[in-house]
């Protein structure tokens, strides 16, 4: 079914496109790149000072195609991965090692007088915060970069149909989601990130080892959205059944005489429904931001520890004679997601402070977090010169374990087309050495970027 999913939409495009009224085509080419820094804490051995972590260049193409009340829109990035042109291999045909295609959307739509409908691969945004996931659950991201995106690029296109109700005041869409799209991994060898997210005792990890839910009805999307947009404020409740894009993970230690010789691992999908709200209210220059989101008895994966540990009692049990307790992969808690914002733009200058929190009921020594999870952002930027220059600056710190993360950029526009960038991404451990944090566990990728666009 899915296999022809694509040909018939190219078959749409195809027509619409000698059909069209209006036709727009834009492209851009994008340069990233980066070199590491020394780490907090770290030996040299142990951070990549020096080295480069990131070069990427990447062509997009967008065309868009309109007549009448009906449009048709397609997005692809084309990337070219210099790093791994050099650590492995070429190949031009899966993809998967230094060149790949990424079909960002690829859809029509047919707008009524009051009704409107959206058909193929689609991206949208839910929620109102800022680089943060409180409702934002529809369209997985791509975790396989740590540098690479903005948290607004980082979204993945979903396959599926839309139906939106219009009124002056606001909309209504339904979605139904009949293909699951997983969220994007750092599992391919060369990713900086594989050995940060995959534990020591792992001796390989890659997508092969996640099982995908079986491709049929019963194993569909379903989304809501109904949003207000009223004179005082914007309001927006959501609702969604579906597949959590982040795998459970399954730990599997492998025994010999003197011990643990290895770990396998692998990977599944767990259905999640999530229940949300968000609210944008205008103050004068200030944009006051509300989101909140529950997810009843969602999965978590039992941390590989526990796991681990569990299977050597049951290795004990068995060599005593014992029958084996049943070991324990993951469980089901309630979780309550919120975030509070606020949006500042005095004199040119934009400034954004965000806290956030994220609170598991129950238990959750199994699951290796803390059942309260709280941080905070901030960021400003201001475009000097002629608007041709834009500096800005942004910091997270997790209040956890005290990690965080420092992020000044600048961008230069040497043209209307083109434009240059320089920045860096410095990652700091909390004070507890035996805990990096959220953002400390990234402290050999603090890097200097740089790097160029060009678009029309």
């Amino acid at each position: 079914m899915k296999k022809l999913f694509m040909p018939i939409l190219a078959l749409a495009f195809m027509q619409g496109i000698c059909l069209a009224q209006d036709v727009t085509f834009g492209a851009s080419l994008k340069t990233k790149n980066a070199i590491g820094l020394p780490a907090v804490d770290s030996d040299k051995d142990k951070d990549n000072r020096g080295k480069f972590i990131e070069g990427k260049t990447t062509f997009t193409a967008d065309l868009d195609v309109s007549k009448d009340d009906s449009s048709l829109k397609a997005e692809a990035d084309f990337t070219y991965d210099a790093l791994k042109a050099i650590s492995s291999s070429y190949d031009f045909i899966s993809g998967e090692q230094n060149f790949g295609v990424k079909l960002k959307e690829a859809y029509f739509d047919y707008n009524g007088s009051w009704w409107s409908m959206r058909l193929g691969r689609q991206i949208a945004s839910w929620g109102k915060a800022d680089g943060l996931e409180v409702c934002d659950v529809l369209c997985p991201k791509d975790l396989s970069s740590l540098l690479s995106d903005e948290y607004a690029d980082s979204r993945l296109g979903i396959d599926a149909g839309r139906l939106s109700l219009n009124w002056n005041w606001g909309t209504a869409d339904a979605y139904f989601i009949p293909f699951f799209t997983p969220e994007a991994l750092p599992l391919q060898d060369g990713n900086p990130l594989k050995k940060i997210v995959i534990p020591e005792q792992v001796a390989d990890f890659s997508e092969d080892d996640i099982e995908l839910p079986e491709v049929k009805l019963s194993n569909a999307e379903y989304g809501a959205k109904i949003s207000a947009y009223l004179p005082f404020a914007d309001f927006s409740l959501y609702g969604f059944y579906g597949w959590d894009d982040e795998p459970l993970l399954k730990y599997d230690a492998k025994f010999s005489t003197e011990g643990i010789e290895g770990v396998a691992l692998k990977g599944s999908y767990e259905k999640m429904a999530m229940v949300g709200a968000d609210a944008a209210i205008p103050v004068g220059e200030t944009v006051i931001r509300l989101e909140g989101a529950f997810f009843p008895k969602r999965y978590f994966s039992v941390d590989a520890e526990s796991q681990i540990e569990a299977q050597v009692k049951n290795a004990e049990r068995l060599a005593a004679g014992f029958e084996a307790d049943e070991v324990v992969t993951s469980v089901r808690r309630n979780q309550l997601t919120a975030l509070a914002g606020i949006d500042w733009m005095p004199y040119g200058w934009t400034i954004t402070a965000q806290y956030y929190a994220d609170y598991v009921f129950g238990d959750t020594d199994k699951i290796g977090r803390d059942a309260y999870v709280h941080l905070a952002t901030f960021s400003i930027e201001k475009s000097i010169i002629n608007e041709t220059l834009t500096l800005s600056a942004s910091a997270i710190v997790e209040f956890n374990d005290w990690s965080w993360v420092v992020q000044p950029q600048a961008e230069y526009a040497l043209s209307d087309q083109i434009s240059l960038n320089l920045g860096m991404n410095y990652f700091v451990p909390g004070p507890d050495k035996d805990k990096s944090g959220t953002y400390g566990q990234y402290k050999s990728l603090s890097c200097v970027t740089f790097g160029g666009k060009f678009s029309f």
